[in-house]
């Protein structure tokens, strides 16, 4: 007992160490705003081509978010953490953010994705940009398919299905299976 209590600390110290290492990439905020631009040019591509409607989707949106997330699931936890922006599709206005994730249940795996959130309702839009926790439970499944793969889910909460916008995946790198319950954390942060 007391041997599955220490595996149990040791795993979560690990994981919640892993999510905690997750920063944007450049040692100047300049070359951290180039990173996240770059992040979006080649994520919206790798969308459009993937599927095709949703570039009128963001031209048609009040804003959309792009992240680079990283993933790890070991049985009972996981965690993971990312950056991005949001972006207004009217003004133009850049919103850089950083996203820190902690989840419980069964599962295993690590995975890369770059999420795609298109927002029709503004409010939702603003909502996620302030940065409050978002609770959710769902199963998650996604495997990299040559340069750029897929990921589906179903879940419950927020996100998944409600009316006021839409979500797409893009994998990187990795295979994953998870059935969890976990909260999701987005702040934005100053790069310049």
């Amino acid at each position: 007992m007391r041997v599955l209590a220490l595996t149990g600390c040791s795993l979560l110290l690990l994981v919640t160490g892993m999510s905690g290492c997750s920063s944007i990439p450049g040692a100047t905020g300049e070359e951290q705003v180039q990173t996240v631009d770059e992040l979006v040019e080649r994520t919206l591509l790798d969308l459009y081509k993937q599927e095709p409607a949703t570039r009128e989707e963001i031209a048609n949106s009040v804003g959309y978010i792009v992240m680079n997330n990283k993933i790890t699931k070991v049985p009972i936890i996981g965690a993971g953490g990312g950056y991005g922006v949001a972006i207004d599709t009217k003004t133009g206005q850049k919103t850089y953010l950083r996203m820190s994730r902690f989840d419980v249940g069964g599962g295993w795996g690590a995975r890369s994705v770059r999420p795609v959130l298109i927002f029709q309702d503004e409010k939702k839009f603003k909502d996620f940009i302030d940065g409050e926790w978002e609770a959710q439970a769902g199963t998650e499944a996604a495997a990299k398919v040559g340069e750029a793969g897929a990921a589906g889910g179903a879940g419950s909460g927020d996100f998944p299905g409600d009316k006021g916008y839409s979500i797409h995946m893009i994998t990187d790198a990795g295979v994953s299976a998870t059935a969890t319950a976990g909260v999701i954390h987005i702040r934005a942060v100053k790069l310049k």
